[in-house]
């Protein structure tokens, strides 16, 4: 632990590296954003599909046969079931972007 308190000492010591701590923050910033961009786009995912299949839950309920009424049911709780699993997402995307920016906090902190 030592090593690493005096390795950053010397480093920080040095004038050049102010870019490259600068450029650490942008690049930190850029994965931040990156990362939710996918989150966001994983969580979009599950509404769309569990709305699309109520789309075709309503189809196949429209066509009345017997069986049509089970799938039917079937498909709706299927898609309760997606929708759910969304939310979760969701809260969990969030736990980490707020994770990610506190982090982020930490380190601009540690580089001034």
């Amino acid at each position: 632990m030592k090593f690493l308190i005096s390795l950053a000492v010397v480093l920080f010591s040095h004038g050049a590296l102010a870019t490259s701590c600068s450029d650490l923050k942008h690049e930190l910033r850029a994965m931040q954003q990156a990362q939710q961009s996918i989150t966001q786009s994983l969580v979009s995912n599950h509404e769309t599909f569990s709305s699309t299949l109520e789309e075709f839950s309503g189809q196949v309920f429209e066509s009345g046969e017997g069986t049509s009424l089970a799938i039917s049911a079937e498909m709706n709780q299927s898609a309760k079931a997606f929708r759910k699993r969304g939310v979760r997402a969701l809260q969990a995307s969030q736990k980490l972007n707020q994770s990610t920016q506190d982090l982020l906090a930490r380190v601009a902190s540690c580089l001034k």
